[in-house]
């Protein structure tokens, strides 16, 4: 079976299957990650949500806020100060009541990267078992460096950009030469 693809994600790079969307590839991760002894419910579950909902923050639509929340809690569980119960208590704390985590319809959108990322979802699909949790942790780590590359004050993001391509194709090459390894 072919796969035609016709566009790229605009928030995330990755190619799109003609009549798909990148949404298409997550709820893909998913099933596959279900097929995984130990990952749903995981960190790694955490990994992959959290890195899908942080590059796309227009179509899955979280406020400027709830962004920064879960990039903070990304670099908790990566620096090991956050378990995923905690991340759990923590996010039910921040979102309790009337704080809103989702734009509403005719926000304007957040101030945010999009473009092409070093790792995105499709990068991910290709996991086994085995490789499923060094690939979503490498995508989560790719996040985090690439959104620290931007200063508190605000950076340029095209030139963001132009230095993920580049982080990108390396983890394309190391991916080929790990598939050759093993």
């Amino acid at each position: 079976m072919t796969s035609v693809t016709n566009s790229i994600c605009l928030e995330c790079g990755a190619p799109v299957p003609a009549g798909g969307a990148c949404l298409d590839h997550f709820h893909a991760l998913l099933v596959l990650e279900g097929t995984f002894p130990g990952a749903p419910g995981s960190i790694l579950h955490f990994y992959a949500v959290a890195c899908y909902n942080l590059q796309h923050p227009d179509s899955v639509g979280l406020t400027a806020e709830a962004l920064e929340g879960l990039r903070r809690n990304l670099a908790d569980a990566l620096d090991g100060k956050a378990s995923v119960v905690e991340l759990r208590r923590c996010t039910r704390l921040a979102t309790n009541g009337l704080t809103r985590v989702r734009r509403r319809s005719g926000e304007a959108p957040v101030d945010w990267y999009r473009g092409s990322w070093p790792v995105n979802v499709t990068d991910v699909l290709t996991a086994t078992a085995v490789t499923y949790p060094d690939l979503v942790e490498a995508w989560a780590r790719s996040i985090r460096a690439t959104l620290d590359m931007v200063a508190p004050s605000g950076s340029d993001w095209q030139e963001l950009a132009t230095a993920s391509r580049a982080r990108r194709e390396r983890f394309q090459r190391l991916l080929v030469q790990g598939a050759r390894a093993g």
